[in-house]
């Protein structure tokens, strides 16, 4: 770093004192004069609390002390040449700048308090010109992240995730299509945020599998408590309930949800960048961003389809922990514990295999799931209901067994990945066509999607890989850990 760099630099360090100490001057006036500053803004605002009022008044010194010790912490690091805290103190200076602006048009404040105000604007204004500044940037050249990322692949696991588990199963009728952009946030980020945490540790679709039961439990469960709900979707009348828990609801959505809403999407988005592989799509701060996106995306959900779809119940305060600790346990299991290999079995040609999905997922929607105006599945009464549940979930077990052994032999590949993945894919869709769709309309569009699916495995299967490319694979496509 030359003299005319540092020379700079010390001027962007002098900026940043300059508007703490204002900032810090404007806290200290504020609550020297609360009284006066009170009467103002109950003058602006005659119906609000006093109260109230008085609490936000006393909130300003601490952000105020947070920040301070922040500058501190970052001014020694951009005297030391840390390119993290150039970029840290020219969004620190955007965004103060902003605040600032808002409480100044805003009027909250004397006009004598909106005055230091005006020089924190002056200040911060003078801070985002000098810290942008050539010379400056000069001093703290960009060095290349050479970790792996992929943001193609996260964005299109973040669109694929909420086609697959909802609108190609009909759920969501297309006259009302546009309630997916509710549901994306907890679908797209959800499933993202799991296939990277389950990655970073090593896990495989075992693990991705077990990481979609914990999701559906917080969707089902903690977002939209379905699982207890005595009215919302009926789901109630499915089947006997047990300790308040809608049995069967339960069952359906969190087979679906670890199948359907993660583990299949994944997989596509996996076997569209083969590239790529096992690998992160995702550096930390991605990874965080995506966590916090898919738990807003759940208290969205909670805010936007319980208080219309149910209003007037509340999940008791002991079934949320229950649920929550559920979450948490499955999902340290399935980041914790990684499966030894199955015992390998001959794996029978792709197109076998399709059908195997396939019939199995047919199997387990018509089980499981009441269609054609039943209110129990299989047409059932009472507890009787809890026979073709048990079949149901048999069917589950055998179906992961089987495909576990298969995938543990050698002579199984990508290609019996994609049938699988279409066998299923294109068996939920005709489920949803035959027992889900809600007019011609739907019924076209997922007669389509079922064509489109079909067509679209069987040219992926098809598709000429080399053998270098295959042996490379092989480790990828493994379902067996």
């Amino acid at each position: 770093m030359d003299p005319k760099q540092r020379k700079a630099i010390r001027l962007v360090v002098g900026l940043l004192v300059a508007s703490l100490s204002m900032s810090a001057l404007f806290a200290l006036l504020t609550l020297v004069f609360r009284h006066d500053v009170l009467t103002y803004q109950q003058a602006r605002h005659p119906g609000a609390d006093p109260a109230a009022l008085d609490r936000t008044l006393w909130t300003r010194p601490v952000p105020v002390l947070a920040v301070a010790v922040l500058y501190v912490w970052v001014t020694r690091q951009l005297l030391a040449g840390v390119a993290r805290a150039y970029r840290r103190v020219r969004i620190v200076s955007a965004a103060g700048f902003v605040a600032v602006a808002y409480l100044f048009l805003s009027g909250e404040y004397p006009a004598w308090l909106r005055g230091v105000q005006a020089v924190q604007l002056l200040l911060l204004a003078s801070l985002i010109v000098a810290v942008n500044r050539p010379v400056v940037r000069s001093a703290f050249p960009a060095v290349p992240d050479e970790r792996p990322r992929n943001r193609r692949a996260a964005w299109l696991l973040v669109l694929v995730a909420p086609l697959v588990a909802e609108l190609t199963l009909g759920t969501i009728p297309l006259r009302t299509a546009w309630v997916l952009l509710v549901f994306c946030p907890l679908y797209g980020g959800g499933a993202l945020f799991l296939r990277e945490i389950v990655r970073r540790t090593g896990g495989g679709y075992a693990n991705l599998l077990l990481m979609g039961v914990a999701y559906g439990v917080v969707e089902e469960g903690l977002a939209l408590q379905s699982l207890t709900s005595p009215h919302l979707y009926h789901a109630a009348d499915w089947a006997p309930r047990l300790f308040g828990l809608n049995t069967d609801y339960t069952l359906v959505n969190l087979v679906y949800h670890a199948v359907f809403s993660v583990t299949i999407p994944v997989v596509l988005v996996e076997l569209c960048f083969p590239g790529h592989g096992t690998r992160p799509y995702l550096r930390r701060g991605g990874l965080i961003a995506t966590g916090l996106i898919a738990l807003a995306g759940a208290g969205l959900v909670r805010l936007a389809v319980p208080p219309s779809e149910d209003p007037g119940y509340t999940m008791p305060l002991g079934a949320v922990l229950v649920f929550a600790a559920v979450a948490l346990g499955v999902g340290g299991v399935a980041l914790r514990v990684h499966l030894r290999a199955a015992d390998a079995l001959r794996p029978p040609r792709p197109l076998a295999v399709a059908l195997t999905t396939g019939g199995a997922a047919l199997l387990f929607f018509g089980l499981a799931w009441p269609f054609g105006g039943a209110r129990q599945p299989m047409f059932t009464h009472g507890t009787w209901a809890l026979l073709p549940m048990a079949g149901a979930t048999a069917i589950v077990v055998l179906l992961v067994y089987r495909m576990r052994r298969w995938s543990a032999a050698p002579e199984w590949t990508r290609a019996h990945l994609i049938a699988a993945c279409t066998g299923a894919l294109a068996a939920h869709t005709v489920f949803g066509l035959l027992g889900r769709a809600h007019g011609a309309l739907d019924r076209g569009f997922l007669g389509t999607v079922a064509v489109l699916t079909v067509a679209l495995g069987w040219a992926a299967v098809h598709y000429p890989v080399s053998r270098e490319f295959a042996l490379s694979e092989r480790r990828n496509v493994n379902l067996s850990q």
